[in-house]
């Protein structure tokens, strides 16, 4: 089995995460990437590895065999699609590209060359969800689901902010798009995306609103209903200022339920960016018995299980139970329920690959 060979593109704040599993799971660094040498260096000089603010510089090594791309995504389209054409395989932070036709172009590209394409949705990574995955046959015919992400973002439902990271100035954009390129949809809504379709396969026609406040460019609610072969999912995303609501009672509260004619689940997925402390956890009601199962785990890094599983795969040079797709799905979906909510209608979604 080769050891995989990396470079990391964009050190920024996600990128500590992919650095720790990258280690984990036994990959060497050997590059480091990053605009701002500062933020860059100590990575290197944590795994002595060689720093460029040229991501070129990586994709012309042949020895590289990974390209793992950290950076904010409107620069995710031509990283990767360099990448793919010199032959390397690609991890890319979501969102894939900022529209469903870059990603689409990002997949297609992959399939040509013949390359490995992971998308780091690292939630379908958490221990609660994947036993969650392995109990869903239990629960018979599934009837409907409800999943959402209520983020404290602070008071984002008063007046319009003046400065800081969700200012909007006129003619320009804020700071939360310009890293995360929109609002809670992207930022918060695009993992349960990825999530309803791990859990329940693609949605096929859904009916959206979204509400972005006159004077900002990013959205603060997207609400859906979405049609899938395994029922209807009630979906919604929201940037709330609920300090202490969420089952730790830290602001945070995601929430996982599948209702099937047999039985339950619920998955209550804990803050993101605190693996080593704060737990996500499942129950399982069984309605033939009638008892309920809580489920809780070490305190595991979702990151670190995924890049464990992405590496364990590219070191057998295949691609693995995670499509290829995963990161064009989601970018799909964004688009058609940003659409819907514009034209008040229920859309077929129109996968193209």
């Amino acid at each position: 089995m080769k050891q995989v060979i990396v470079g990391v593109v964009g050190c920024g704040n996600i990128s500590r995460f992919h650095f720790s599993g990258l280690e984990k799971a036994g990959a060497r660094v050997k590059w480091v990437c990053d605009l701002n040498e500062a933020v860059a260096r100590p990575w290197a000089d944590q795994f002595g590895a060689t720093y460029t603010a040229d991501f070129r510089q990586i994709v012309a090594d042949p020895e590289v065999t990974l390209v793992d791309v950290t950076t904010v995504s409107a620069v995710h389209k031509s990283i990767c699609l360099a990448a793919i054409a010199a032959g390397k395989a690609v991890i890319c932070e979501k969102t894939l590209a900022e529209n469903p036709d870059d990603a689409l172009e990002i997949v297609r590209a992959a399939a040509a060359k013949g390359t490995i394409l992971y998308t780091s949705y690292m939630k379908r990574f958490m221990p609660a969800a994947a036993k969650a995955k392995e109990l869903l046959p239990s629960l018979g015919r599934i009837i409907t689901t409800h999943i959402r992400a209520h983020q404290c973002w602070g008071d984002q439902w008063g007046e319009n902010p003046t400065e800081g990271f969700f200012f909007t100035p006129p003619g320009g954009k804020s700071l939360v798009r310009k890293n995360y390129g929109g609002g809670i949809l992207v930022c918060g809504g695009s993992h349960l995306l990825d999530l309803v379709g791990f859990f329940l396969g693609r949605p096929h026609r859904l009916y959206a609103t979204v509400n972005t406040p006159a004077g900002r460019d990013y959205d603060i609610l997207a609400a859906a209903l979405l049609e899938t072969a395994n029922g209807v999912v009630h979906y919604e995303a929201l940037a709330h200022p609920l300090n202490k609501i969420g089952f730790l009672r830290d602001g945070w509260d995601e929430h996982v339920q599948i209702t099937g004619a047999n039985g339950r689940l619920d998955l209550y997925s804990a803050l993101w960016d605190d693996p080593q402390h704060k737990v996500s956890v499942l129950v399982h009601y069984d309605n033939a018995t009638g008892q309920s199962h809580e489920y809780r785990f070490d305190a595991v890094s979702p990151f670190d299980e995924a890049m464990r599983f992405f590496c364990a795969n590219l070191a057998q040079g295949r691609q693995g139970a995670q499509p290829p797709t995963t990161g064009y799905d989601v970018d799909e979906l964004i688009a058609h329920v940003q659409r819907s909510a514009a034209t008040g209608q229920a859309l077929t979604v129109a996968y193209r690959c």
